[in-house]
């Protein structure tokens, strides 16, 4: 798992009280129990940690595809 993944997952996983090895990066979010207010939440706490900012879509589904999105705004 890359810098990104491990980053976000870490920060969902503080985020939902969550061991990280319990949220899979495949997963959609909605299936690791977050809704769009947390979602939206998530979002700017990860663009302030990795100091980034990204436009997020309906096509962002879970971390995989977050990460990518990220990491092609670097």
């Amino acid at each position: 798992m890359n810098e990104t993944k491990e980053t976000i997952v870490r920060i969902i996983a503080e985020y939902l009280d969550k061991d990280a090895s319990e949220i899979s990066t495949s997963d959609n979010f909605t299936d690791i129990g977050l809704d769009s207010l947390d979602i939206m939440e998530l979002v700017m706490q990860i663009q302030e940690e990795l100091d980034c900012k990204f436009e997020l879509s309906q096509d962002i589904t879970n971390i995989d595809k977050l990460a990518e999105l990220i990491e092609s705004n670097k």
